[in-house]
């Protein structure tokens, strides 16, 4: 470096340096989104008492408006006004924003109801309705789970400091159970209340389903659940996530804890309660591992309303136990109890990633897993499942794509094992 400029640096990091007053903030662009909405991600600049800083505030400002999903376009600029009485640099704020379309229609691809899952949409979101970002969203979809299904559901966001929102809904869907060959068609009504908790997400649900099971050749026990039914629920969950990443994690952990209390009117009349947990940790070689829990229980309340099958747990399947077919595990009835672990230890192939990209994505893992389901204690503890084998992790945009070779070491007669290649994917494995 030339003393030239070592100079020309010095001056640089002498202004950044310089004390500064935000005298004000002004935002122009505004048509439909009310100030209030604005305000509160603006103020924490106004406290800025260097560049340095208020550089640093300018960048987490643009990063939370851009979260609200409100603007196309956002412009920052800084105007200096002089120097006060006392010495200071005055400065003032201007953001320039470009409200988004208020009427939006698309497609997409998802998969949001579990494994080996996808689902193709088509949806119609009105957004800003009343200026403080409500919106009201028509769905259509088909996939491989929901033969076809449509919904509507107005979301209400409140900015406070946990970040709440207010989700009303309908929707209406025919599923297929591919495993045990029936239908169900849902009409369902809810009311959703969302907020920041203790560090997690935080979810209370109130819901009423009217649901019908159909089907053509099923077993007798099956059979006998044909019919219509009626759920109103009441339903909590806290999922507290601190993974490095939500599909392929190398550090950090998950937990969750779904609570379910329905009866209030209709034919079902349970309490259900499902825990989840998983840890991740690096290791040494380049390794990391996962340790994965899982356990479930339902406790029917009376007597003369039970739990029918679309509440039951299942096991077994490229995201729990593998080296099992999908709920291969107590097929085709399920359990009201249920428990399942895993352990896995991944590591990235042995590729650069300038190699066709193939070291950013793909990784190699190993893994052991057990589990069991049944609808008393002596059934958890009896015969548990248990399968071992090694595969290729791939992280496919907001997916994760496993293929893998799997060994079912223990499995009763009636389970149905896949022993060899099995192929999954989804968002949630074990």
């Amino acid at each position: 470096m030339t003393h030239h400029e070592a100079e020309d640096k010095k001056v640089v990091l002498k202004i950044f340096k310089h004390k500064i007053r935000v005298k004000s903030v002004k935002i122009d662009g505004l048509r439909r989104v009310k100030e209030d909405v604005i305000v509160p991600h603006l103020k924490p600049m106004l406290k800025a008492n260097n560049l340095t800083a208020l550089l640093g505030l300018i960048n987490t400002t643009n990063e939370n408006l851009d979260t609200l999903d409100a603007f196309d376009k956002i412009d920052f600029s800084i105007d200096h006004l002089g120097r006060n009485s006392d010495n200071v640099n005055e400065v003032s704020l201007r953001i320039s924003v470009c409200e988004a379309r208020r009427h939006k229609l698309g497609m997409n691809v998802s998969s949001d109801k579990g494994l080996n899952d996808g689902n193709f949409n088509m949806f119609y979101t009105a957004r800003n309705l009343f200026g403080r970002l409500e919106s009201l969203r028509v769905n259509y979809v088909r996939g491989t789970k929901i033969s076809d299904g449509c919904s509507v559901i107005f979301d209400k966001p409140y900015f406070s400091k946990n970040k709440s929102s207010f989700k009303m809904g309908v929707s209406k869907e025919n599923m297929l159970n591919r495993t045990a060959n029936y239908m169900t068609s849902d009409v369902k009504s809810s009311a959703v209340y969302q907020m920041d908790l203790l560090g997690g997400k935080s979810e209370l649900t109130a819901e009423a389903l009217w649901q019908q099971i159909h089907g053509g050749n099923v077993a007798m026990k099956i059979r006998e659940e044909f019919g219509h039914h009626l759920k109103c629920a009441l339903r909590h969950k806290y999922v507290r996530d601190t993974r490095d990443d939500t599909l392929v994690a190398t550090t950090g952990s998950r937990h969750s804890i779904e609570t379910e209390l329905a009866g209030f009117m209709g034919d079902v009349n349970h309490l259900k309660i499902d825990l989840e947990s998983q840890f991740n940790a690096k290791l040494l070689l380049g390794y990391s591992g996962a340790l994965s829990l899982r356990a479930g229980l339902i406790h029917e309340l009376s007597e003369n309303r039970r739990t029918w099958i679309t509440d039951k747990f299942f096991c077994g399947g490229p995201g729990s136990v593998r080296g099992f077919y999908e709920d291969g595990v107590g097929r085709p009835l399920g359990g009201t109890m249920h428990w399942g672990a895993g352990l896995s230890l991944s590591r990235n192939l042995p590729f650069s990633p300038h190699i066709w990209g193939l070291g950013k994505f793909m990784k190699i893992h190993h893994f052991v897993n057990a589990g069991n389901l049944g609808n008393n204690k002596n059934d958890l503890m009896v015969d548990p499942r248990l399968s071992v084998g090694t595969g290729i992790i791939m992280k496919i945009v907001n997916v994760r794509m496993e293929i893998n070779y799997a060994v079912p070491l223990r499995y009763k007669p009636s389970d149905v094992v896949n022993h060899g290649l099995q192929f999954g994917i989804g968002i949630n494995f074990m």
